[in-house]
């Protein structure tokens, strides 16, 4: 929570909030497209050309674990597959294989919980 002093207020008229842009670098990022302007433009989980967005804040857990090559690996099986394949197994391998990776290094453990502890 900001403190008393901790913040800056600046209060400009009308005729100052409308005046032109004259600052090069200001003018620069006021004609920037969004995309360029936000370093951590993110389009989702999906990329504009369907594959999958491993930069996505909702896997970046995921994929930043010690099991992230298994994860990326049975997540672009699950995307490139078609939904009679899915339903035939086609990536069931490289999910179990994630999923013994998770139990082997027991990578994914509630916050706070430590697993030399456990082992007291």
């Amino acid at each position: 929570m900001a403190k008393q002093g901790d913040y800056h207020e600046y209060v400009m008229s009308k005729e100052e909030f409308e005046k032109p842009i004259t600052d090069g670098y200001v003018k620069n990022l006021a004609e920037m497209p969004i995309e360029q302007l936000i370093d951590d433009y993110n389009p989702g989980p999906t990329n504009p050309d369907g594959t999958v967005n491993f930069e996505c804040h909702c896997v970046a857990h995921l994929v930043a674990s010690p099991c992230g090559h298994e994860f990326r690996q049975a997540i672009s099986c699950q995307k490139a597959a078609e939904d009679d394949e899915m339903k035939n197994g086609e990536c069931a391998d490289k999910f179990i294989q994630f999923m013994q990776c998770a139990v082997r290094t027991q990578c994914f453990r509630p916050s706070g919980q430590d697993p030399e502890e456990e082992e007291k």
